[in-house]
């Protein structure tokens, strides 16, 4: 296999191999590929129909192939590179039903998980509606932020509306200066979907209050699920991110769409209790896998 830097350019070349996502990872999507194609300095290589990624994770290894069946010679392809550059035999970004493929074929290897990198899913209907006692405390915060901010409105991010949603996203992200080399990533490749909307084909929406921009969120769909990429919200905006979270869902859950899928919580503590407050209807777990015969 000849690998290839993965570039923005390979858009349109690389789409057809998220169609599907059966495990409704995060990492099986054009969002989710690309936003950190750099960070996880990504490489590709088509083979026989097949799409095939080479990562950094941080570990030199490679994700599960995309637009072929998993089979033993699909896997052996990556098997046999790596024996062939003399790299070790790892892959990442496993789903858990992709690891049992794995381990059906190579019984021998050996397959670990962390909990910061399981994806969290929920169910479209719950946030969609917040109903029942558990999702009181959202409902209220929503309530409060209609009755300070009554001219609040949300609306789809178009091209009359994304010069001022990349301004208030580029300030956010000079305000909220973090330390961490991916949060700095994530935040530059949100402002290149903005930059590189309509080829990305991802969508948005924002929240307004008081005249101005208070929050904003970007997704796509694959399947029957709902991706959410990025969340932004301003937090003197009292119930922002509530309000950003259960309207983004109302205005973009349609027919068939059964689950939202908010990302995994990187093992930062309030990303997981506020993740957690949601009410996953289940984690989705990854693994990382080293391949033995």
């Amino acid at each position: 296999m000849e690998f290839k830097k993965l570039t923005l350019d390979c858009l349109e070349l690389i789409k057809p191999y998220f169609t599907e996502n059966a495990n409704r990872v995060c990492d099986c999507t054009v969002g989710g590929t690309f936003i950190w194609r750099d960070y996880h300095k990504t490489e590709y290589a088509i083979e026989d129909g097949g799409l095939y990624l080479k990562v950094a994770y941080p570990e030199l290894a490679f994700t599960p192939p995309r637009g072929i069946a998993h089979t033993k010679e699909s896997f052996e392809r990556i098997f046999d590179y790596c024996l062939e550059n003399a790299i070790p035999t790892k892959m990442f970004a496993v789903s858990e039903p992709t690891m049992h493929e794995i381990m059906a074929i190579y019984p021998n290897s050996t397959a670990v998980t962390d909990r910061s990198w399981s994806d969290y899913l929920y169910s479209s209907g719950d946030i969609t509606s917040l109903a029942g006692r558990k999702y009181s405390g959202q409902r209220n915060h929503i309530n409060r932020f209609m009755r300070e901010y009554p001219n609040w409105k949300f609306e789809r991010i178009t091209e009359d509306n994304i010069t001022e949603v990349r301004e208030f996203y580029e300030k956010y992200a000079n305000e909220h200066l973090k330390d961490s080399l991916a949060y700095l990533e994530g935040n530059r490749k949100a402002l290149e979907v903005l930059d590189n909307f309509s080829d990305y084909g991802l969508f948005g929406g924002v929240l307004y209050a008081d005249g101005v921009i208070v929050g904003e969120s970007l997704g796509e769909i694959v399947g029957d699920t709902l991706f959410v990429h990025t969340e932004k919200a301003n937090t003197t905006f009292h119930g922002s991110y509530p309000m950003l979270v259960n309207r983004f869902a109302e205005m973009f859950v349609c027919e068939g769409i059964e689950f939202i899928n908010r990302e995994e919580d990187d093992g930062v503590e309030g990303l997981r209790t506020s993740k957690l407050s949601y009410h996953p209807v289940d984690l989705l777990h990854k693994y990382a896998i080293e391949l033995r015969m």
